[in-house]
């Protein structure tokens, strides 16, 4: 499972390295080193392809015409990106995504369990730091009931 909190530097390109302990995790568990990252809320998310295909054939199921439908998947799978690891261990992320994320050259990298979460650290630091902790206490009421 993916899980702690790496800070990284993007190169000008828009290369930026995975960190190692989530190579690992896509090597051992999904034996796979391309990464599907999309837009996602106000960061980018990026999926493991085993992970990927799960989410894509859940959505195949979904009411293809009903307007809510139609909207999710422009937003998600439209942008949605196939970006496999160079021999660096690194991805290179599309403008089009970094533009989406404004995620410029500092960037924090966030295991999700499954995904891994890619923020603008400036974004992280102003908006959502403070606000994941507050939500964090709210939830984990809630959460201890199902024996979390």
């Amino acid at each position: 499972m993916f899980r702690g909190r790496y800070e990284h530097t993007m190169t000008d390109k828009g290369r930026v390295s995975i960190p190692a302990k989530f190579r690992e995790v896509c090597r051992e568990k999904y034996a796979d080193e391309t990464l599907i990252i999309t837009n996602f809320d106000k960061c980018l998310v990026a999926y493991p392809l085993k992970e990927w295909n799960e989410i894509e054939r859940k959505v195949s199921s979904l009411p293809q015409f009903k307007q809510e439908v139609i909207s999710f998947l422009r937003y998600l799978m439209g942008g949605a990106v196939d970006c496999p690891l160079d021999g660096q261990g690194r991805v290179l992320i599309p403008q089009s995504l970094r533009s989406h994320a404004r995620i410029d050259k500092e960037l924090v990298m966030i295991g999700m369990l499954t995904r891994i979460e890619i923020w603008a650290k400036e974004v992280w630091e102003e908006e959502e730091q403070g606000r994941a902790y507050e939500e964090f206490k709210k939830s984990r009421e809630i959460l201890a009931g199902q024996g979390l």
